[in-house]
């Protein structure tokens, strides 16, 4: 099995060619698009980037339990329960801080921004 999750803080899948767009070539985003199974209908419970990164990662509603901030070394990451299962996870991120202390969210390796 393999498992890619993409996210994105500006990106507006309406100028994607996947929704009917021709604003923007993008054959790389049309391919996975073709091949994966895609989830249109996922809705966060938290609009800012921080608390809503944490439920995607989580799938916990942030604000119930907790305040605001990155994953925290007691969460339980969908990467982590991946790799747990012996699913290979790699984290490529420019957002560090939303990374745990240890260097990552579960996940086996990461790579990005410091």
């Amino acid at each position: 099995m393999r498992a890619i999750m993409l996210m994105f803080d500006t990106l507006n899948r309406r100028y994607l060619p996947l929704d009917g767009s021709t604003e923007v070539n993008a054959p790389h985003f049309e391919r996975l698009a073709r091949e994966t199974v895609t989830f249109d209908t996922c809705y966060a419970g938290s609009m800012p980037c921080m608390p809503a990164r944490r439920e995607i990662h989580t799938g916990r509603y942030n604000f119930l339990h907790r305040s605001w901030g990155p994953l925290r070394p007691f969460d339980d990451s969908v990467p982590e329960i991946l790799s747990k299962a012996g699913v290979y996870t790699h984290l490529v991120t420019d957002h560090y801080h939303s990374v745990r202390p240890a260097g990552r969210p579960g996940a086996d390796a990461a790579s990005g921004q410091p």
